[in-house]
Parts: C-alpha cells; structure tokens; sequence
C-alpha cells in the first residue's frame, strides 16, 4: 500500500531535524565531551628525545587590528603572518568554541592564566597566548571574547583547517610551543581538558619549556 505523500514529508522533516542536531552538536560545540575539571590539566606528553621532538605546523592567522594586540604579539602592518612571527620564544595556544560548555567554564582560568603571566617581569614577554576559534565565524568568536572578556587574542578557525593541522581532537585543548629565532618551532606541550589552578599550571608550563625561572617579581 503506498506511502500518503504526508508521511513522506514528516519523515523527511525529521531526518532534516536530526541532521541538523548532528551539524551543531559536530561544529558547534565540543569536539569530544570527555574533558573534566581537575587542579592541573591531563593527558600531558613531553618530547624530550630528539627522535620524539615535533615541531608547531606553521598556520597563518589575520594580523589583529586592535594596536594593543599587534603590540602584544609583536606582529604589525596588515593581511596575514605566520605563527613563528609572534615575539615570543614560547608561545601557549588555546583550541576553544565558543559553544563549548567546558570552554565556557574554563574562561575564567584561561583569564588567570594570562594575567599571571602578565604580572611576572620575568615571563610577560617570555610568553604569549593566543585562542583559536574551531569551527567558529570571527563573529562568533568575538562573541565569545567580549562575553567572557578575554584579554589575549583570539582568531577564527571556522573550517577547522588549522585545528587539524595541530591535531586537535577535542576542546579545550593546550598546546605550549617555543618558537626559535631561526623560525624553527618545537612543540613541548598537549593536552585536553580543564584546569582550575592558574598558578601551577603556569609553572609546569615554564618547567617543561625550559625557561629560566627568576623570582617572582
């Protein structure tokens, strides 16, 4: 007996609901759900033997239009740069979506993390921070930024491009890098998950990338 043309209609409205639950729950959210909150972040690899060093890909993101970012980074004119022209021997990146609940949870942390740094004369211009936006419109990173009052920059990786190239998987994800003076990068930290301890996560960091600890200032 044939199908009414009403059936048809109704079960191809709900494969268009579901499709669509898939799509957000995919680029808009977390990439994987099983980051959870602890006092340092997990999952830490260091690559300590020369057979085990990798190197940071070399992406590009848009030069900031913001004068205080371009200051901070160390980038200036306008168009795009290369990650390894950012002014800074270690650099710590923060893969994020703004629909990311953990992300979202995670802000405040991230905050304190940058403002630890800032606050030390011996790291603020050792290390910098930057956010990449997966499958997040500049605007919806804006957003983010302006809800949560981020202080560093944060750039838009909406195709997920440069979120494959650092073979990030899950959100928040942390990859600290130093960058050489010869252009040559060298990835010394990846993580996922949160963390809650601004203060000893930012130590570890300076630990594993082998900057000098001075005092605290």
């Amino acid at each position: 007996m044939p199908i009414p043309h009403s059936v048809y209609s109704i079960q191809k409205a709900h494969r268009g609901i579901v499709l669509a639950i898939l799509a957000l729950l995919f680029f808009g959210g977390c990439i994987s759900s099983e980051t959870k909150p602890s006092a340092t972040i997990s999952s830490t690899k260091v690559f300590s033997s020369p057979e085990e060093k990798i190197s940071l890909p070399v992406f590009e993101f848009p030069i900031p239009q913001n004068e205080w970012e371009k200051n901070y980074l160390g980038v200036y004119g306008s168009g795009n740069c290369k990650v390894t022209q950012i002014n800074s021997p270690v650099l710590i990146i923060e893969i994020f979506s703004m629909y990311c609940p953990h992300c979202q949870r995670s802000a405040p942390f991230v905050n304190d993390l940058f403002q630890n740094i800032q606050k030390r004369t011996d790291l603020k211009q050792k290390i910098k921070i930057i956010g990449i936006g997966i499958g997040n419109s500049t605007y919806e990173v804006d957003l983010f930024k302006n809800k949560y009052s981020i202080p560093f920059p944060l750039f838009s990786d909406q195709d997920g491009s440069i979120s494959r190239m650092l073979g990030v998987s899950s959100t928040p994800t942390f990859i600290g890098a130093k960058i050489n003076r010869d252009g040559t990068t060298e990835r010394f930290y990846f993580a996922s998950g949160e963390f809650t301890d601004a203060a000893n996560f930012l130590s570890e960091l300076v630990n594993l990338s082998g900057l000098k600890q001075e005092d605290k200032q």
